[in-house]
């Protein structure tokens, strides 16, 4: 790949359009190999219909922490208003984790990545409180051990999902869904998120490089982030995104959630070896969380002292 930072305004645009979060994106030789491009904040999807069914308030619902969360969680299956409070994929995919652990923990921890100077973070009172709670969800049938072939969400089989700005078209007309920022154990305004960003990059075979920087920077100018916002609801990764696109958002009043956590996502770390970390970390996950064939503290910290030796190697 081609490091963007070697074309002449290469850092200074990448900083100017994107600010700090770019930082996440540079590889342990501290160069930028990719141009950050659209991300998808992780938010909390809850069905208002089913919560009314269930004797909750689907406008103002208690989610704000992680015990207002499980104790929802508890009441929507209690009743019967639906099967599965919330129905991850229990998988042992490498990428699972992104989508049910990683979202939690980065609110959790104040945007903590799963690897932090080199070191796993996550064997810590943050990462193992959220290991709990979904420990407890699984322990209390409040939701399901086994994979779903579908939209568990869009089907009705579960109250919540978490998902991106992509499910607001995906669920149009399917769900009569709310969406809340994913919930810390304490109460907060400016959490933090997975991003589930997708990202642009040029391959080093490219011919004409100098023209090729230039097509990138045409693709991810205002005009053209305006248009991807606009055609698909995904964020472009710009610092500016809610003040550039006022009017879109003011229009598009469902997209605000997405737009305001845009600014505090938190990416999957850049470095060697991440499909055996994240995989590891999975495994750790499944004994432990989702079926209880080893305690959280004993499969934490054996996956903490792996993933530290898969991170150290170059």
């Amino acid at each position: 790949m081609v490091p963007l930072d070697s074309f002449p305004d290469g850092a200074q645009y990448i900083k100017d359009r994107t600010g700090d979060l770019a930082n996440q994106y540079k590889s342990s030789d501290g160069k930028t190999y990719q141009l950050p491009w659209k991300s998808n904040p992780v938010v909390l999807f809850y069905n208002k219909d089913v919560f009314a069914k269930a004797g909750l308030d689907p406008e103002k619902p208690k989610l704000a922490t992680q015990s207002e969360f499980l104790d929802t969680a508890r009441t929507l299956v209690k009743s019967g208003a639906v099967a599965n409070a919330v129905w991850p994929s229990p998988t042992s995919d490498f990428y699972q984790p992104w989508f049910d652990f990683y979202p939690f923990y980065a609110a959790n921890s104040g945007g903590t990545t799963l690897l932090k100077d080199g070191k796993s973070t996550f064997n810590s009172d943050q990462g193992k409180q959220v290991a709990t709670m979904f420990q407890t969800l699984y322990k209390e049938n409040l939701a399901s051990k086994e994979a779903y072939k579908g939209d568990s969400f869009a089907d009705g089989k579960a109250g919540m999902s978490l998902a991106g700005p992509w499910a607001v078209a995906a669920y149009k007309g399917k769900v009569n869904w709310g969406t809340v920022p994913v919930p810390g154990a304490q109460a907060q305004t400016d959490g933090s998120t997975f991003s589930d960003a997708k990202n642009i990059a040029m391959y080093s075979s490219c011919k004409n490089q100098g023209t090729a920087w230039e097509v990138m920077k045409f693709a991810t100018s205002k005009e053209q982030d305006g248009k991807l916002l606009s055609g698909t609801g995904q964020m472009p990764m710009r610092k500016d995104l809610a003040t550039t696109y006022a009017d879109y958002f003011s229009q598009n009043p469902a997209y605000k959630t997405f737009a305001d956590e845009a600014a505090r996502t938190v990416e999957v770390p850049n470095v060697t070896n991440s499909v055996q970390i994240w995989q590891t970390f999975r495994d750790a996950w499944s004994k432990s969380v989702i079926f209880g064939n080893q305690s959280i503290d004993d499969a934490f910290k054996g996956a903490s002292d792996k993933i530290n030796q898969l991170a150290a190697q170059k």
